[in-house]
């Protein structure tokens, strides 16, 4: 890392800020890992900005200015100790969300949103070896890792994310996404996944929105759906259903005009996506920082390539003076989410979540306490 900017809420225009400093900063073989905070989105989408506080202060951006590869970087040599992790909300609670959020779609406020509850337990010790681990059992598509110190805190986020938000070739102006709509466990029916109505209609509405959001920033008439469902097996544990929309970006459009078309990701909001993002905050009530934001690369010649922030851990804390990049007393928090839909079950999103949960006893024997749940 060469250099590193943070955006914080106090900034009249982050994301104005966000391609000023790219524009202004970037030098001959340098490329940038960007991290967006789901809240970030407020800023896209203004009806739907957050009035929630955040006690960390956590930024809505951080950009790192890179001038050669990290890939190795992390140490596998490092110890660290996780507690039994419990729900934030608990089962009851989480079950009682999903159904307000069939109300509103009754009540024709939104067709569905994705709502998550938060696992955390204690953290202590080195949170790059701990990502390195979670990194090697979970085998993501789109895994990245950052660590940064900000207000007197260490932040690490690890993402071993199966979901690709944006990839961007430069110089033919393709710009691809692939949203993600439906899971199952790794050994569940992928026959039936498929099949499944609800699923069908979860995926098809967030494609739809994908393919609007792309069509603000592309080409008259070039946004396709390129492949309606796809069914894949993800080293993670999981089945998912997927889709393909790709557009060519009009030439004109920046880093900027960019974010504020298409963020945050419409998977991980519902659709329409300014109301379900509402709707998220009143229920959740509690800030998703990278949970659900970007983590992006934007390498040497321009191409960017951006996940969707699920299966994502943030670990925080004040860093421990007797060991160097280690935290003591700190925080490991993992959200996970499910879309909700008309005909959801309550009980089967709240197993949902927990199937995406699974990698964290799998991979780094994280136990769940279902005490409260």
């Amino acid at each position: 890392v060469d250099g590193c900017w943070f955006v914080d809420h106090t900034t009249p225009d982050p994301i104005g800020m966000i391609e000023r400093i790219v524009r202004e900063h970037t030098i001959e073989g340098s490329s940038w890992a960007i991290m967006l905070s789901y809240e970030l989105g407020g800023w896209a989408e203004p009806h739907a900005r957050s009035d929630l506080d955040d006690p960390i202060g956590f930024p809505l951006c951080v950009l790192m200015r890179l001038v050669e590869s990290t890939a190795g970087a992390a140490d596998a040599g490092g110890e660290f100790t996780l507690g039994p992790a419990r729900s934030l909300s608990g089962r009851e609670r989480y079950m009682q969300q999903v159904q307000r959020i069939r109300e509103y779609i009754a009540a024709g406020d939104i067709y569905q949103a994705n709502i998550a509850h938060h696992l955390s337990c204690t953290f202590v010790g080195d949170p790059i070896a701990c990502a390195h681990e979670l990194h090697q059992g979970a085998s993501p598509r789109y895994g990245a890792t950052m660590r940064f110190m900000h207000r007197g805190l260490v932040h690490t986020i690890c993402s071993v994310s199966p979901e690709l938000f944006i990839r961007l070739h430069r110089s033919s102006g393709i710009i691809e996404s692939e949203p993600m709509k439906g899971t199952r466990a790794i050994d569940g029916d992928a026959v039936e996944l498929d099949q499944s109505p609800k699923d069908r209609a979860e995926l098809n509405m967030i494609t739809d929105l994908m393919r609007n959001d792309l069509g603000r920033v592309c080409k008259l008439g070039t946004v396709r759906v390129q492949q309606a469902r796809k069914i894949e097996t993800h080293a993670s544990g999981v089945i998912q259903a997927s889709s393909v929309v790709a557009g060519m970006l009009r030439d004109e459009v920046g880093l900027g005009s960019l974010i504020r078309a298409i963020f945050p990701p419409g998977s991980v909001t519902g659709a329409p996506k300014v109301r379900a993002m509402q709707i998220i905050d009143e229920i959740e009530q509690r800030p998703r920082r990278s949970y659900c934001g970007s983590l992006m690369h934007i390498d040497t010649d321009g191409n960017i390539e951006a996940s969707v922030s699920i299966r994502t851990a943030h670990i925080w804390g004040e860093g421990d003076p007797e060991r160097k990049g280690c935290i003591r007393e700190g925080t490991f928090a993992y959200p996970v989410g499910a879309g909700i839909v008309a005909d959801s079950d309550p009980s089967a999103e709240w197993d949902e979540t927990l199937i995406k949960a699974a990698v964290l006893e799998r991979v780094l024997g994280i136990k769940l306490d279902q005490t409260g749940m």
